[in-house]
Formats: structure tokens, sequence, C-alpha cells
């Protein structure tokens, strides 16, 4: 009896031993979707600079790895002055692009003069990518639908899809 205990103990280590072996092993391999792999390879050959056909806003995008960053470059002369920008930023997750765009520009206070009374509100809003081609960038990034601009507080938040081309010279 006692024998048997010992070889049932040695055989079960040696399973958890091949186990781990090969987990590690499995670990070590290169798991990208093949998506991810295209993704990779035409990275490269994407656009700098890309034109919102939402809003018109150009952005500077970056791809990096898993890293998308976009940068407002066609910021208004007035609210340059006061320093506005949007920079997003996200990292894949699956087959997106998850993260979030920090927001600082001015916002007209209601019940004042247009232009004579502006307040700048530093926001943080939801972002994400869906697909990126050199063609097209598409995805949603989270709206405003309920704003306090005495506060810079938002209130309630909605979601608006967006596409981007490239910018033709």
């Amino acid at each position: 009896m006692k024998v048997a205990r010992w070889v049932r103990k040695a055989f079960l280590a040696s399973v958890v031993a091949a186990l781990i072996v090969t987990a590690v092993s499995l670990g070590d391999q290169k798991t990208d979707p093949p998506a991810a792999r295209v993704l990779a390879a035409s990275v490269e050959k994407l656009p700098r600079i890309w034109v919102s056909q939402t809003t018109k806003h150009e952005f500077r995008v970056t791809v990096d790895k898993d890293l998308f960053r976009a940068e407002w470059i066609n910021v208004p002369p007035a609210a340059a002055k006061q320093g506005a920008y949007i920079r997003s930023e996200c990292r894949r997750s699956g087959s997106k692009w998850i993260g979030t765009s920090s927001i600082y520009q001015p916002f007209a206070v209601p019940g004042q003069p247009p232009g004579k009374d502006l307040t700048t509100c530093h926001l943080t809003l939801r972002f994400e990518v869906d697909s990126i081609s050199p063609q097209k960038i598409t995805g949603r990034g989270e709206t405003l639908k309920g704003f306090d601009v005495g506060k810079c507080q938002v209130l309630q938040t909605g979601w608006g899809n967006f596409v981007w081309v490239p910018k033709k010279r």
C-alpha cells in the first residue's frame, strides 16, 4: 500500500511538471491574431495626418506596437492662445484600441455675450478605435450630452461614431 501511494505521488508530480513545462513553452510562443500581424505590417505605411469627417479636426496619428496616439493639430488660433488641445491615447485590447481623450478647451458661459466670457475646462472622455487601415480609421468617442460649464462638470455622456481619412496634400 505504501509503495502504491508513493508511485501515485511520483506520477502526479511528473504530470504536473510536464504541464508546467508545456505551459511555459506555450507562453513563449507569439499568439498575436492574424489581423494584428497584418496591422503591424501596415502601420509603417499609415499617413501621419488624418481628418475627422465629422468635425474636420486634423489629427497627427502615431501607432507604435499596441499604442495608438492622436493629437489635434489644426486648433483655431483663439483657442490655441488659451492652450486648447485634444490628445487621445489607446492601448490595444483584442482587436480594438481602448483609451481616453484628454481635452482642454474653452467653453462659452451661458448668458454672457459671445466671446466675452469663456471658461476653459479639462475633460477626460473615453475613446475607442475599431479599425485602422491606410485608408481609414474608425471608432467611437464619448460625447457630451449634459455639461455644467460653470463647474466644468460632465453631467451626462453618450457615444458618437467617427471616421478619419488621410489628409489630402
